[in-house]
């Protein structure tokens, strides 16, 4: 299984992102909304077929989203706990399969929390002879836990601390969540996560989190894009502080960099998918476009199988906006570019209460207290 690693970063909230995912592709198909399959990989309603090299592939759709009803989120206050519960309830809810925890992934994180706290640098790579060092990449400190896995990738977040540590014990995850590049990480088909943080009350100092993901296994089929926000979703974010690092807004809006943006929009590929020729369409309810800036690794190395869209300005609030895109597909099973075109819709909610695990805010709070203007003089981290 081919082993790679690939990383983003970020720079108020400090969130980063450095992953990997083995080689490899599923031999089944899925489908979603616009067009006919199921999630199986069949193109009738037997739920049993599949598309091997051999035989015609299906059409590339949307995976189908199980919706909010596949996964609730009840936090207990424990940032590892509930950060662990946060990833397999969006999981759930997009209809990919849960993660497993693995406490010796685990002990790589924490080891890397601490590094991080100890440094004052929110990233993936360690020097020997700093604080608390266990290996220079992620891959290194998962195998000095004693780990062995055929891919991993990394996301990790510094808040500036506060009396509680961090604001919500799913603010680090739920902040990293929202940020496109590191929403990658989450979505793609490995099997096992291991999470780690370190907290303090210091607002010059960050409170640390790191989950490495580890274990590629094919799940998601090669014809199949997850879209989020899904289908039919409500309560979606109207907006984003576009804080990421590579940042898919500065490109061509350098004087966006750290402002309030419209909520991120994603089409991530399984296996080794790659897109080209990629056209976003959005469209409010009444009809009108709603430009956005389309990134995908067709022009950024960081965009590895991701299609994303942000717009400049923040989303309207309670507005069902419409979302189509055009564009080409290759993947493990998908030799030649195919072309795709494939539309689905969601609700935002109100400004300030909604939230990506339920209709109300309370589990999932992100983290708006520590992005808006006027907070601690240490800027939050992504990386």
């Amino acid at each position: 299984m081919k082993k790679t690693i690939f990383c983003a970063g970020i720079a108020a909230v400090f969130l980063s992102a450095c992953g990997g995912g083995g080689g490899g592709a599923a031999t089944t198909a899925t489908s979603g909304n616009g067009s006919t399959g199921n999630n199986d990989g069949s193109n009738t309603n037997t739920g049993t077929g599949t598309s091997t090299g051999a035989t015609t592939p299906a059409a590339i759709s949307l995976l189908t989203p199980a919706g909010a009803s596949a996964a609730s989120l009840t936090t207990t206050g424990d940032v590892v706990n509930d950060s662990f519960a946060y990833a397999n309830a969006m999981r759930a809810q997009l209809g990919l399969p849960a993660l497993k925890y693995v406490s010796a992934v685990g002990v790589a994180a924490l080891n890397h929390a601490k590094n991080m706290q100890d440094t004052g640098i929110v990233g993936h790579y360690e020097v020997a002879g700093q604080p608390d060092y266990t290996g220079v990449t992620p891959s290194d400190r998962v195998a000095a836990a004693g780990y062995n896995t055929n891919s991993t990738g990394e996301i990790a977040a510094g808040f500036p601390g506060t009396a509680t540590g961090f604001a919500s014990s799913t603010q680090a995850i739920d902040g990293l969540f929202d940020a496109p590049f590191h929403r990658s990480i989450y979505l793609f088909d490995t099997t096992g996560v291991g999470m780690g943080d370190v907290t303090t009350t210091d607002p010059l100092k960050y409170s640390t989190f790191v989950a490495d993901f580890v274990d590629y296994v094919a799940s998601t089929p090669d014809n199949k894009l997850v879209a989020y926000p899904y289908d039919g979703q409500t309560n979606v974010k109207p907006q984003w502080q576009a804080i990421e690092t590579p940042n898919p807004i500065a490109k061509n809006h350098p004087e966006l960099a750290g402002k309030y943006v419209g909520y991120p929009i994603t089409l991530s590929a399984a296996g080794n998918g790659a897109f080209s020729n990629v056209v976003f369409t959005i469209t409010d309810a009444a009809g009108n476009n709603v430009p956005c800036d389309e990134t995908d690794n067709s022009n950024s190395d960081e965009s590895t199988r991701l299609a994303v869209c942000v717009s400049p300005t923040v989303l309207a609030d309670n507005t069902t906006y419409k979302v189509a895109v055009t564009g080409s597909l290759t993947n493990t099973s998908i030799m030649t570019a195919t072309p795709f075109s494939v539309s689905w819709s969601f609700t935002t909610g109100a400004n300030g209460t909604s939230s990506n695990t339920s209709p109300t805010p309370v589990a999932a709070s992100s983290a708006k207290s520590l992005r808006a203007p006027g907070g601690p003089s240490l800027p939050p981290v992504f990386n």
